[in-house]
């Protein structure tokens, strides 16, 4: 019986990596001490001394605070009161984060005709922590005349598995995603087929 042992290296940062660090270090390093040089010579006139120093600091704070005086900022609490024909929703069309903002429509199936509206199963595959939640979002959507919603309890799911024709309401932990719930769709032939 031979035995066999595998080395595994190390995780180690590639150099161009390293370099680029190497060279934004120096590269600040350098702008904050030219940013000192020409402070102390231009903004403090050349202190020689530490108490020079405070002088002309307590004089470049001084003329700051003058400067700042002199501006008129005015009055803030009235921004809002010309946007009134300003759509808000416009500004997220071009959300780079967002995707594609196509308004999708479920299966025909599931939409009743003559504005009759959604007709789609809730499969409740939530554990106990959840129900609760569930029940007042279920009725909030309930208030929508175009939305008529049925549930149906389902096993426990935290793998949110999805399942045609319905809308499966799962939870688990997905680690540090950045939100704190999301509903993904399934699309075939440019509509809904499924959501979890």
């Amino acid at each position: 019986m031979s035995s066999t042992s595998k080395q595994y290296a190390e995780p180690q940062d590639e150099p161009s990596n390293k370099s680029r660090n190497i060279g934004s270090c120096v590269f600040t390093c350098t702008l904050l001490g030219i940013a000192g040089f020409l402070t102390w010579k231009y903004a403090l006139d050349e202190p020689q001394n530490w108490t020079e120093t405070k002088e002309g600091l307590g004089e470049l704070f001084d003329a700051a605070a003058d400067q700042w005086d002199e501006w008129d900022l005015g009055n803030f609490s009235n921004v809002l009161d010309d946007l009134d024909d300003f759509s808000f929703g416009d500004l997220f069309d071009e959300d780079p984060k967002q995707g594609d903002n196509s308004t999708l429509s479920w299966k025909s199936d599931f939409v009743q005709p003559n504005n009759g509206g959604l007709h789609l199963t809730l499969q409740n595959a939530l554990d106990d922590t959840w129900q609760q939640e569930f029940a007042v979002a279920v009725k909030d959507w309930q208030e929508s005349d175009s939305l008529v919603l049925s549930t149906t309890q389902v096993a426990v799911d935290h793998t949110c598995n999805r399942v045609d024709g319905v809308m499966l309401v799962c939870n688990g932990n997905f680690g540090a995603t950045g939100w704190v719930g999301i509903n993904e769709n399934s699309i075939m032939r440019g509509v809904i087929v499924s959501s979890v």
